[in-house]
């Protein structure tokens, strides 16, 4: 027996595991109570913060205390920013490259004895400051702890807590011992022996990281975790919640049998229910009693987290069972998926009750029980969200189906009574449609022309001035009203269609097929009254219009107008640097991209006017001019030149032959490659315009001859009596959009206006669905962020009363490239004010307004004849020049230098307040210790 040892048991490991842990734990939950009483959170200021200067700071602030409702799980509130953090050096990229002049200097230490660095703050998170701590005090616990645990140090427990073996050729051989068969030498001898182990056992666990001492807290609710902390501390609990239970109510027990009986049923039938995962399926039962055990507070946010994990595990359960390989190991846990169906339909009735208490219309749960199509919903989706998108929506879709006319046309009664006879000009672009039709315009004693583009409105606005013909000016962003004016110039959507006119100019309507717009055109062509109407439209629109007017009752002819100027697609490929001729259109597709161009071309002595989407109208204009006084040799633009622009254009260059619409990168349609093209070789000025492109030659010289789609249905406007119904508005537009109409009618997208109206939502702004709607379809630049936080402010502002809107301001501009975003985001905001003013009849000054956006369009012209090198490509490390459709940030030099210095050199330096754990930015969160 003298060859005989010991070897402590697995469980004998847990134990002492569990003790030094609970211990631990206990003295993480008095740390975060005392830091959620005693310290508010932090909020870091970095604005001033230079990361190239080693004295620059950044300011941290107070954020107010903690709510720890805000919290539902310990790591959330443990990974908040802490009032410490520490500065860091960092390399810079730019400077490695510089530093690595070859191959034979990729040195570390080289790299930082050459190379300039910058200096970055790392806060820390709470946790680290609370690990520390409690690392520290625990430390002076050590001692007494483990005196604490040698009490229990008897013979039975101490001889019962191993495993006795003995060494062979076969390895170890284990054994029992007999103790009345030891001599007490022996047994004091392997008595030691045993302390020893379980003080080795001991210590290894004290080794490890205080995060893996306290990993538990994880998922441990703060609630309960404060809780708890406070009867440790002895104080008064402020954060004390109810705890959910069953109110055994008939509601109640009734949507426990729905649910109880169609979970099942449910599953199968939904989409997007995914299976378990083997981990998961693997631990089951754990995930069941701790969700069937758990306490539920009632707060909104506890509640939720519980029905998303709960509903996870039901419907991935019963979506998961029936597979083979796991049908056995998941069909003895049905019982347990029942009394969690029992705690999510306890909790979803709470949820609903809340929600009949602010909804009276909302229907009852036996309502949609009767209701057969909401049954698997309840189940998936929740009451509230079956009420809103299931049953609400059912009823009112006949409702809908009313509101839908079998024939749009007929709800226009006072053009029906009128006579009238409209002229289709129908050609290519640069065929004079528009002249001819606006040379009737201006003959007539009233009239009105209907333009696709502020710019149009404004052109057409101009001409009849010059000609004493007393023209207004109506559009979303600007109007100019003149007294006793005979002629109004507006774009589409502004048309007011009580008032008579003895001509009416409809220019571009092959856009009645636009998703967004097309409706505008419809409703003028069905709804304006004038005996005379022009319409101005491509080919592909003849036939849809045509149908249009016949269902009106109206009659028409057609004239065609036919290019004077011969169009010559050029075969060789175009060359930016020797091809450039006076006259030239340069099109790409994208702001950054023009400027780009424009100052490639200026650092070759070409001048250019550039003309981009997001460019003031009154910018544009300038710059149109001067291309037409000679003051520029070409114009660089966007598709934005392709719609009714004249201008003395020879040839159209096509740079790019994809754009991006949206969705995805596409090639160019041909009726847009044609309506582009056709500006080439200008009527009355040339007798050829030339067409050549850089790349896919075969499109755009097929483009040129062939015919584009006929347009097949035309869009109709959202009816008034939408807002009629009792439901609200975002639900009545969805269900609307959905329905089907008959004939060549189809609806317009309405996602742009559901987005909004649930930012609007969001804000929980208080306003009737009239103007609800009104504020969602006011036009402004959604994609604009500043734009759009102004339009959420003065939604704000207009349902509380205001009648003063707040004026725009322009922000402090750091450089030419940003000045130039910063000042278009500015004269937006500026038309935003006046357009959002004008439609809800608030305070308007428009003289301000007015000296504004003429300061802000004269600013960015200058910035466009001055600092349009600013906007020259180069690369970010070496300052090289860069093509403007070069497809990288960095020259090929510097690329492949970087590349090279990553893969052998560099490595990223990882740094915390404690170890283990990985840096983070201040802006990221870590999930789990």
């Amino acid at each position: 027996m003298s060859s005989t040892k010991c070897t402590l048991r697995k469980e004998v490991r847990n134990e002492i595991n569990k003790y030094i842990d609970s211990e631990f734990i206990i003295e993480m939950i008095k740390e975060i109570v005392n830091y959620i009483n005693t310290t508010n959170k932090v909020k870091i200021v970095d604005s001033n913060f230079d990361e190239d200067d080693e004295n620059s700071r950044v300011n941290l602030i107070s954020d107010g205390s903690f709510n720890i409702d805000d919290y539902i799980y310990v790591k959330d509130f443990l990974y908040e920013l802490s009032w410490e953090g520490t500065y860091i050096k960092e390399f810079k990229e730019s400077e490695l490259s510089d530093v690595l002049k070859d191959r034979s200097k990729y040195i570390p230490m080289k790299i930082t004895e050459e190379s300039d660095v910058k200096y970055k703050y790392i806060p820390k998170d709470i946790a680290t400051i609370l690990f520390e701590k409690v690392e520290k005090s625990m430390q002076l616990r050590k001692g007494e702890l483990y005196k604490e645990f040698k009490k229990r140090y008897t013979l039975e427990y101490l001889f019962s807590r191993v495993r006795w073996y003995k060494r062979s050729r076969d390895g170890k051989v284990y054994c029992d011992i007999d103790l009345k068969e030891l001599d007490e030498d022996k047994r004091v001898k392997y008595e030691e022996q045993i302390k020893a182990e379980i003080g080795n056992a001991y210590k290894a666990r004290w080794g490890n990281l205080v995060a893996a001492k306290v990993g538990s807290l994880n998922n441990e609710l703060l609630l309960d975790t404060y809780n708890e902390g406070c009867n440790l501390l002895g104080i008064t609990n402020e954060y004390l919640a109810e705890i959910i239970e069953c109110d055994k109510s008939y509601n109640e027990e009734k949507l426990i049998d729905i649910m109880t009986s169609n979970c099942k049923v449910a599953a199968k039938s939904a989409k997007g229910i995914n299976r378990l995962k083997v981990k998961i399926i693997n631990s089951i039962d754990d995930k069941l009693d701790l969700l069937i055990n758990m306490n539920i507070y009632n707060t909104d946010d506890h509640m939720s987290l519980f029905m998303q994990n709960a509903r996870e595990i039901i419907f991935g359960y019963y979506k998961t069972v029936t597979v083979e390989g796991f049908r056995s190991q998941l069909c003895g846990s049905e019982d347990k998926i029942k009394k969690l169906i029992r705690r999510v339909a306890i909790v979803e009735n709470i949820f609903y009750k809340a929600y009949l208490n602010n909804n009276d219309k909302a229907p009852s749960i036996e309502e949609m029980k009767n209701f057969s199509e909401c049954i698997p919903w309840i189940c998936t989706k929740g009451l509230i969200w079956t009420s809103e998108n299931i049953y609400i929506k059912s009823i009112v879709k006949d409702e809908i189906q009313e509101i839908i006319s079998d024939n749009p046309i007929e709800e226009h009664e006072e053009a029906r009574k009128m006579k009238r006879h409209f002229y289709l000009h129908v050609g290519d672009t640069n065929t004079g449609k528009t002249y001819a039709s606006i040379e009737r315009l201006m003959d007539a004693e009233t009239g009105v022309y209907l333009a696709p583009l502020r710019l149009l409105a404004l052109e057409i606005q101009d001409k009849l001035n010059s000609q004493n013909i007393s023209c207004s000016l109506l559009t979303g962003e600007e109007e100019d009203i003149k007294c006793h004016a005979s002629h109004v110039s507006s774009t589409i959507e502004k048309l007011q269609l009580g008032i008579p006119y003895d001509v009416c100019v409809i220019d571009e309507a092959q856009m009645i097929d636009d998703r967004q717009r097309g409706w505008a055109w419809t409703r003028a062509i069905i709804g304006v009254l004038a005996p005379e109407i022009h319409i101005c439209m491509a080919y592909e629109a003849k036939d849809i219009i045509i149908k249009l007017i016949k269902d009106c009752g109206n009659t028409f002819e057609v004239i065609d107008h036919k290019r004077d100027t011969e169009l010559i697609f050029e075969e060789k490929k175009f060359d930016l640097k020797k091809d450039i001729k006076q006259g030239d259109a340069l099109v790409v597709f994208g702001k950054k991209k023009a400027l780009a161009v424009s100052a490639e071309l200026l650092n070759n002595n070409v001048k250019t006017s550039i003309i981009y989407g997001s460019l003031p109208y009154s910018t544009r204009k300038k710059q149109f001019e001067r291309f037409l006084d000679g003051e520029t040799d070409v114009i660089v633009c966007t598709d934005a030149i392709g719609m009714g622009v004249n201008l003395p254009i020879k040839r159209i260059v096509f740079l790019e032959t994809r754009k991006f619409d949206g969705i995805s990168q596409r090639k160019l349609k041909v009726s847009e490659i044609k309506q582009i093209a056709g500006r080439a070789g200008r009527k009355g000025l040339y007798d050829e315009g030339y067409v050549i492109t850089t790349s896919d030659s075969n499109l755009i010289k097929s483009s040129l001859t062939s015919v584009a789609n006929k347009i097949e249905k035309c869009y109709i406007e959202i009816p008034d009596s939408l807002l009629e119904l009792d439901i609200n508005i975002i639900d009545a537009l969805k269900t609307w959009s959905l329905a089907p109409v008959k004939g060549y009618f189809k609806k317009p997208d309405v996602t742009t206006i559901i987005f909004l109206l649930n930012r609007l939502k969001a804000l929980n702004v208080k306003a009737s669905k009239s103007d609800l709607l009104k504020m969602a379809t006011i036009p402004f630049e959604e994609n604009n962020k500043k734009v759009i936080a102004l339009w959420e402010e003065y939604c704000i502002m207009y349902s509380k009363g205001v009648v003063n809107l707040k004026s725009p301001k322009l922000n402090k501009i750091v450089n030419t490239k940003k000045e130039l975003d910063e000042l278009e985001s500015y004269y937006k905001s500026l038309e935003l004010n006046y357009s959002f003013g004008k439609n809800f009849k608030l305070m308007i000054n428009n003289s301000y307004i007015a000296s504004e956006k003429e300061n802000t369009a004269n600013k960015i012209n200058e910035l466009l004849l001055n600092s349009l090198l600013d906007h020259e490509r180069v690369c970010l490390d070496c300052g090289k020049k860069l093509a403007w459709d070069y497809s990288s940030e960095r020259c090929r030099f510097c690329k492949e230098k970087l590349q090279m210095l990553r893969g052998d050199s560099y490595k990223p330096n990882f740094r915390s307040g404690r170890k283990g754990l990985e840096l983070r930015g201040k802006s990221s969160r870590r999930r789990g210790f």
